[in-house]
This record gives structure tokens, C-alpha cells and sequence, in this order.
């Protein structure tokens, strides 16, 4: 039985992080040391929303990076402080903001595209 109108939903998945220009920002601020997890433009955004529980914690300085993944187990042998290729001791406050106004503007723009085709 098909529902009254469901073939006329059209969606489109879309995100904070995934965006060109989100992605252009991050790179500028933090370079090769984005990552992939744990990143700093996630932690900066972070803390520009919640500075009220902003922490430091102590990193090693070895990151691991390139380590296939089956699972969360695996994850955590090979990514034992979580971080993939990442330091987010980079993250400040004002890189969140600044990566939350391109996302919000990047998000509304996309959204009227969606709406224009749709």
C-alpha cells in the first residue's frame, strides 16, 4: 500500500561539516591537522556554543592517523584518545563562531537551492 503523496517527498541530507566552504574555513585555521575525528573545527564549534564547559586536556603528541576501522573495539585499539589525525588543542572559541556563521549561511543557501528544485 503506498501512502497518499509519498511519492512526491523529495529530501536532501545535509550538515554542519559537510559543506565546501565549512570545509575551506577548517582548513585554513587548522591545515593538515583537521583530521578526521575529534577535529578541532568540531571542538571549536563546540565551545562557541557551550563555553561554559570548555576543558583542556593533556594530548600526546603522537596522533594516529590511517588505520582502517571494523568497529568500535577496533577503533579504540588503534585511536585510543579518539583523535584521527587531528588536534583539537587548536580549537578556540571564535573558530567556532566563525565556523558556525559559514555553516548556518552555507545550510540556508543550499535549503533555497533544495526549495527552487523541488
Amino acid at each position: 500500500m503506498q501512502i497518499p503523496g509519498s511519492d512526491q517527498v523529495q529530501c536532501h541530507l545535509n550538515n554542519w561539516y559537510v559543506n565546501r566552504l565549512v570545509y575551506q574555513l577548517a582548513k585554513e585555521l587548522y591545515g593538515d591537522r583537521e583530521g578526521s575525528h575529534a577535529t578541532p573545527s568540531e571542538v571549536a564549534l563546540t565551545q562557541f556554543i557551550y563555553p561554559e564547559v570548555i576543558k583542556e586536556a593533556a594530548l600526546s603528541a603522537e596522533v594516529a592517523s590511517g588505520h582502517p576501522i571494523y568497529g568500535a573495539a577496533h577503533f579504540r585499539q588503534h585511536y585510543v584518545d579518539g583523535r584521527m589525525g587531528s588536534d583539537p588543542s587548536l580549537a578556540r572559541p571564535e573558530h567556532g563562531q566563525q565556523l558556525y556563521e559559514v555553516a548556518v549561511k552555507a545550510i540556508a543557501e543550499d535549503y533555497q537551492k533544495f526549495l527552487s528544485v523541488a
